[in-house]
């Protein structure tokens, strides 16, 4: 229906939408769109074992690049028929090609011997055996970061401008972003 050109511009303004999208929800300014990197699927990649090159299609047309990697990466290449990649630039100016590969997970062996699970906030892990493994620990530090959360967000709405800010700005560290 569209040609290749278009597809590209068609993935890009949807990742430049995404990304306003995005700004827009978290209330940050919208920065200008810097290419970083480039999604292939099956039409405009593919891939050649016998000379070890991928074939890109690229807004000057189609090219076919060499891969310059490892053993380790040529024995999970071998026998591939990859179907997608991304192509990414580093902050240097150099480009990398992520090839997508598909398998299936190994089976695991037989075995009478079962772990289980139990993801609450008591016990952490039992095993078949009846071994136990606390999670105390783990719920002192969750109820530290709760209760200090709960503390600067309420700080937050109310004290000084300069407070105010101070706790957003713990708040948003705390938080991981």
């Amino acid at each position: 229906m569209f040609g290749l050109s278009a597809q590209l511009a068609i993935h890009a303004i949807r990742r430049v939408s995404g990304n306003r999208k995005t700004a827009k929800k978290d209330g940050s300014p919208v920065n200008k769109f810097a290419p970083t990197s480039v999604t292939y699927d099956a039409r405009i990649f593919s891939f050649r074992e016998k000379d070890w090159t991928v074939s890109l299609t690229t807004t000057g047309g189609r090219e076919r690049f060499v891969l310059a990697i490892g053993n380790y990466q040529l024995g999970l290449l071998k026998g591939q028929n990859p179907k997608t990649a991304t192509l990414c630039k580093r902050n240097d100016g150099s480009y990398y090609l992520n090839i997508q590969l598909e398998s299936m997970p190994v089976e695991p062996p037989p075995s009478d011997r079962v772990l289980g699970c139990d993801l609450g906030r008591t016990d952490i892990a039992v095993t078949s055996d009846g071994d136990t493994f606390s999670g105390k620990q783990i719920t002192q530090v969750r109820n530290h970061y709760a209760k200090l959360r709960a503390n600067l967000q309420q700080k937050a709405t109310k004290g000084t401008r300069s407070s105010r800010r101070r706790c957003r700005e713990l708040l948003k560290r705390l938080s991981g972003s």
